[in-house]
């Protein structure tokens, strides 16, 4: 097959296209975190950093494991539209329901509770990232693995979101700009996306039936306590520091965290196209290529991050603080596991059919991780350093679930 051949198979134009979303909201935050941090000070940035780890709590409900099953569903179905169109329309309403509930959990917080009530504008206005992550279905477009059309439009509506904290995000006081900033970008960009599926990839708007509706449910419950879990260490961290230890603690630590994540992030192109493929296609000699590649690679590049933490944070942020570099240095090393980890995770073990083994691992390992933190509560030892460490160990578990998974399932063995 010719360079031309492969650039146009269905699998290289959705990376291609993954990559130029994934590139846009990968590099808008970088830049615009650095800025805000810098802008707000640390205590302004915590708050802002607290505010949206809890609406993560809320896009994770709201989600409901659809990212990965709707996404699995509808790419193994995407030549039957009726039953594609039948899904869609029972997901979305279930997401849609899931909206509503989470709005009302936040209406009880801003208003029973002293440490959300003094800043409700603030936390209200951050809502319309769930309203606009509830709009975009993005498993759709994996699922049917076309995502180009998705990708420009998606782009400049990001793009226009973070434009505005550079105008007027100029003090501490501006922090309540941040989420109307946020919450402009999801919202545009999920009104685009329900505009090309219904008006342009032939879907049609409908009440789903109810045995649909709920066998979407039942389809994505399993997936979600994955996702659930998943958010236990990424979320739960963040704000766990910010409701223990205080809002310039909190912008410490995500000030670290945020590197980490980016890091991790990269991989995202990858996972997105080899979930849906793997399903498929069942193609283990590809993916164990893909594997050990990409984890050779690895291993350079947290190498080199770690010798050049000093100069990675004096770029990014404008300072070396002690307090950033030290949970840096511990996060950064999860990274050797994190990436193999994530590869060994959806895009092969639940692809190859062994989504429960998947979920439940992630579930125990998220027991142990809470565990962990609970028990440095009570030690008075949870600070942003702990809970980092914290972090690692929760990982390392993680990965040694998904090889013995591997191993006991002869998966590297298929043909």
């Amino acid at each position: 097959m010719g360079i031309k051949e492969k650039l146009k198979s269905p699998m290289v134009v959705n990376f291609i296209s993954l990559v130029l979303l994934q590139g846009v909201n990968y590099l808008l935050p970088l830049l615009s975190f650095p800025y805000l941090f810098r802008v707000l000070g640390v205590e302004k940035w915590g708050l802002v950093t607290f505010g949206y780890a809890l609406m993560q709590y809320f896009v994770m409900f709201t989600d409901f494991g659809f990212n990965l099953s709707a996404t699995k569903y509808i790419s193994q179905h995407r030549d039957n539209l009726k039953r594609v169109n039948d899904y869609l329309n029972s997901a979305m309403t279930g997401r849609f329901l899931l909206c509503a509930i989470s709005f009302l959990i936040l209406l009880i917080l801003v208003t029973g509770f002293d440490k959300f009530r003094a800043d409700a504008l603030f936390y209200l206005l951050y809502f319309g990232i769930i309203i606009g992550n509830v709009l975009f279905p993005m498993w759709f477009f994996q699922g049917m693995e076309n995502m180009k059309y998705i990708t420009v439009f998606n782009m400049i509506a990001k793009s226009l979101s973070f434009i505005p904290f550079f105008i007027f995000v100029r003090q501490p006081d501006d922090y309540i700009l941040v989420p109307v900033c946020y919450s402009f970008g999801f919202l545009l960009a999920g009104l685009v996306s329900i505009y090309i599926v219904y008006m342009k990839m032939g879907m049609r708007w409908y009440l789903p039936s109810w045995s649909g509706f709920t066998y979407a449910l039942r389809d994505s419950s399993t997936y979600f306590l994955s996702r659930a879990s998943t958010s236990l260490f990424t979320t739960s961290n963040s704000f766990l520091i910010g409701l223990v230890c205080g809002n310039t603690a909190v912008g410490y630590y995500s000030a670290a965290e945020k590197l980490y994540q980016a890091y991790n992030q990269l991989l995202l192109p990858f996972t997105g196209v080899l979930f849906p493929h793997i399903a498929k296609s069942r193609d283990v000699r590809f993916f164990k290529k893909m594997f050990y590649r990409i984890t050779f690679a690895n291993l350079f590049c947290v190498s080199a991050a770690l010798a050049l933490s000093a100069f990675v944070l004096q770029l990014v942020y404008g300072t070396s603080d002690p307090n950033i570099e030290a949970v840096y240095h511990v996060l950064v090393c999860g990274c050797f596991v994190t990436i193999p980890s994530m590869l060994m995770g959806y895009p092969f073990l639940a692809a190859m059919g062994h989504p429960h083994y998947t979920n439940w691992t992630i579930v125990i390992t998220s027991i142990v991780h809470i565990t962990g933190l609970f028990i440095l509560y009570l030690c008075s030892a949870l600070d942003t350093t702990s809970v980092a460490a914290m972090v690692v160990v929760s990982e390392s578990l993680l990965i040694c679930f998904r090889a013995e998974g591997i191993r006991r399932f002869h998966l590297f063995k298929t043909k």
